[in-house]
């Protein structure tokens, strides 16, 4: 761990200074950047210490660069932010320190600089590339890390539960959610906290969620404790580098004997999911859905045994059967649907969570456009009588997902403008090249098939971006009302204007099913409380 933090240092503190030079040293600072990153989860405990404890005792303000990524990557971390927006705003704060430490931070350089980096793609790392102005609404952990800072800069022995204190105080309500995730882990008990045990002065060392592990300097003894038997010592701060030897003393315990050491933190990494694949208890779920033999109680068990899914489709069911009675029942549910409609549902809200579960700039905005586009397909196919609501809806998420899964997305600050082919996927991503177009597509039924999808629903998303003249007459209508949803989404939310080959799909659409086009009207005020702007 030390030869790593050591060599990580060194090469952070030997960065060039921007502009760069060549597009090398750009990527020098991305792959710095992604070290940070992947240190930062194999060692948790090393840099919660960086984030709550000064560096020296001698000189409590030096390294304050440290301290501020450290609260950057452990408010992200926490927060699940995703790891291409991390990575860009710690090269973000990595590049402006390198900056301040040369003092060379003047407006034609740091003009140059931006535009320097809008040039290559890396828009949040432009944006983000000089402190957060004292308007933000602190809805990013960027901003809160900002204010972190400046808190650290002015009292800089101030210790992790004094600065959380002034963070409730100061943050907006809107941006609380991201300081509770640090309620939990560090805690008010954290690594690097001196502590009173039995009399003595001791040091937490590590932890785990309901247990810490205590260094006793006068019995040069390491053990485990609850944390219930602990009592702070707040006037009293350990040193990051007081911390590095108490770790070292655990490494060179004795063979022989007891052996303590570090507990696993995985506790508090917050758990991703993959979106390439369905959760395994779906699994399940669909394959008693396709079983010839359906037994309606294996899959109330199925569903039962899940919580998010019951809880889902009773809230569902809840709204739509005709009484408006509420229902806590999950037979009831299912049979309020239907296996068919139910199998799409649970596909279509376990596949949206999936896709939501990181944070990243442009998640509010594609997060409404795909809520507004899912609920006009849904719309849509009621009113057509031919497909479910159901299979509109899971079609929808279906083509909308590299939104969410697209690497160049997660940098973003803010949509594209681009009023082209508002029907197609690709105009969003602003993917102009034929090999590009493909690769998407080839993504999109890759995920369809994953999610074990039927072939006429593969067959379908094949066709993203065609007009409707295109289409297999089968698959024509769903693919109008999924084109179609779009662009009025689009319009409706981005502001963006029907190019000619826009108009183009709609006539077609028109031509085959005229009474999807006098739908728009009366589907305006159903998705009027989504138009909002999500953006302060």
């Amino acid at each position: 761990m030390l030869a790593t933090y050591h060599s990580l240092l060194r090469d952070s503190e030997a960065l060039p200074v921007l502009p760069a030079k060549d597009t090398a040293q750009l990527s020098l600072y991305l792959d710095i950047s992604a070290r940070w990153l992947s240190f930062s989860k194999d060692h948790l405990p090393l840099l919660t210490v960086l984030t709550c404890r000064p560096y020296h005792a001698s000189e409590p303000g030096s390294n304050l660069w440290l301290r501020h990524i450290g609260a950057y990557l452990l408010l992200g971390i926490r927060n699940r932010v995703n790891q291409h927006t991390l990575q860009q705003g710690t090269a973000a704060l990595l590049a402006y320190h390198r900056l301040k430490q040369q003092s060379v931070i003047t407006k034609p350089r740091v003009m140059r600089i931006i535009k320097q980096l809008n040039h290559f793609g890396q828009h949040y790392w432009a944006a983000h590339l000089l402190p957060s102005g004292k308007s933000k609404q602190y809805q990013d952990c960027f901003d809160v890390a900002w204010l972190w800072h400046r808190y650290l800069s002015r009292a800089p022995l101030c210790n992790f539960n004094d600065i959380l204190q002034k963070l409730v105080a100061s943050i907006p309500g809107s941006g609380q959610h991201l300081l509770a995730e640090l309620i939990e882990y560090p805690g008010v008990i954290h690594e690097g906290m001196a502590v009173q045990l039995a009399g003595q002065q001791s040091t937490v060392v590590s932890q785990l969620k309901d247990k810490v592990l205590v260094y006793t300097a006068a019995m040069q003894q390491f053990s485990w404790h609850e944390k219930t038997h602990l009592q702070c010592r707040q006037r009293q701060t350990i040193t990051v580098i007081d911390w590095l030897n108490i770790n070292s003393e655990l490494q060179k315990q004795p063979e022989e004997g007891e052996v303590i050491s570090l507990g696993d933190h995985r506790w508090a990494l917050p758990q991703s999911y993959p979106t390439a694949r369905p959760p395994a208890s779906l699994q399940a779920l669909l394959r008693a859905l396709n079983d010839p033999d359906i037994a309606i109680q294996k899959i109330v068990s199925l569903v039962t045994a899940e919580p998010a899914f019951s809880r889902f489709l009773n809230d569902a069911a809840s709204k739509d059967n005709r009484m408006q009675l509420s229902v806590s029942n999950v037979k009831q549910s299912i049979l309020t649907y239907g296996l068919e409609r139910v199998g799409h549902m649970l596909v279509q809200y376990a596949l949206y969570q999936r896709l939501t579960q990181h944070w990243f700039p442009l998640l509010e905005w594609y997060s409404q456009l795909a809520q507004i586009t899912i609920l006009l397909s849904s719309e849509m196919a009621v009113a057509s009588g031919k497909i479910t609501p159901q299979y509109a809806s899971l079609v929808t998420t279906v083509a909308l997902s590299p939104l969410f899964t697209t690497a160049s997305e997660k940098g973003k600050t803010t949509p594209a403008r681009i009023d082209q082919r508002l029907f197609d996927i690709d105009s969003l991503l602003g993917t102009a090249g034929e090999r590009d177009k493909n690769t998407t597509r080839q993504r999109l039924i890759s995920l369809a098939t994953a999610w074990e999808q039927d072939k006429g629903q593969a067959r379908l998303i094949a066709c993203c971006g065609k007009l409707p003249e295109e289409v297999p007459g089968l698959l024509r209508l769903p693919h109008c009302i999924s084109g179609l949803s779009l662009i009025w989404a689009r319009e409706w939310l981005f502001g963006h204007t029907a190019c000619q080959h826009t108009q183009q799909f709609i006539q077609q659409t028109n031509k085959a099913f005229p009474a999807l086009a006098g739908l728009k009207p009366t589907l305006l005020p159903k998705v009027a409380h989504l138009l909002s702007c999500p953006l302060p």
